[in-house]
């Protein structure tokens, strides 16, 4: 097998080969690039749970706060359940909220203050406040009424400072999901340019070789190579079907005849009578 033909075939191949590649490394980047997005649009969609959950675990304290301050105001029953089921609700909340934010010891540190503050401020026992005589008169509403502002207040302050350090998780995962999208479609639209290159080479090569397996029609006298319904010396036709420039030199088998050819014509037998010296 000759240099060129070498070269044809490893350029066959490799065209073939490129597009595959190609298109493995397409599979390898839409995988990892589609984990990443995934990954960062779940975390999107966790912090807007955290979100919610700490909306509604606020709307329940306000709720357990002002059931505890109608008991302790007026000793009815009817207080006492709604109180407890906000109690209840309030507890599963922060559990729920523990486990969504366990990788983040920021809000862990919220979550442990809050719990902390609705130990101490909001869970009471309604039987021992009877038995014990705490039950509040009229006189004492004021202070009751100022002191569950209190402590709304302080469990409000917690939870706007955890709700905005979760705002500003939000943006940045949000960003996080913006960026791997634009990169995977970058990175997509990079491997789809290369793959249309590289089926393009095929197509030349697969192409210029059906080319070079065409039959050709040479003269057996003259050599020379019929193209097209025209008879074309041999360099023309490479110039013409490929592109190929022609240079001509002179072979030894040629120079040699050539050379015998001189030699046999400068024989005295061969040579022509000189006239001009006759009489």
């Amino acid at each position: 097998m000759t240099a060129p033909q070498k070269t044809k075939k490893a350029l066959f191949w490799l065209g073939l080969s490129l597009p595959m590649i190609a298109l493995l490394a397409m599979t390898w980047l839409v995988h990892q690039t589609g984990g990443q997005f995934n990954n960062s649009f779940n975390f999107v969609m966790q912090t807007y749970k955290v979100l919610d959950l700490f909306e509604q675990t606020q709307a329940r304290m306000v709720e357990a706060e002002s059931n505890q301050r109608g008991f302790l105001l007026t000793g009815r029953q009817e207080y006492i359940e709604p109180y407890e089921r906000a109690m209840q609700a309030i507890r599963e909340d922060l559990a729920n909220l523990n486990k969504l934010t366990a990788n983040d010891p920021v809000q862990q540190a919220n979550l442990a203050l809050l719990k902390k503050l609705v130990e101490e401020q909001l869970e009471f026992d309604p039987v021992a406040a009877l038995a014990s005589g705490l039950i509040s008169t009229n006189v004492s509403v004021v202070t009751l009424t100022a002191r569950g502002k209190e402590k709304l207040a302080n469990i409000r302050r917690v939870m706007y400072q955890a709700h905005e350090e979760q705002q500003q998780l939000l943006v940045r995962h949000q960003q996080q999901a913006a960026e791997d999208m634009v990169a995977s479609q970058l990175m997509s639209l990079i491997l789809i340019v290369a793959v249309a290159l590289t089926l393009a080479m095929v197509v030349l090569i697969v192409l210029r070789l059906e080319k070079l397996q065409q039959f050709v029609t040479v003269c057996a006298w003259t050599g020379q190579v019929h193209y097209q319904g025209r008879w074309l010396r041999l360099d023309e036709y490479l110039k013409r079907q490929f592109g190929i420039a022609v240079s001509h030199g002179l072979s030894e088998e040629a120079a040699d005849k050539m050379k015998r050819d001189i030699e046999e014509l400068n024989l005295p037998e061969n040579r022509p009578p000189d006239h001009s010296r006759q009489p």
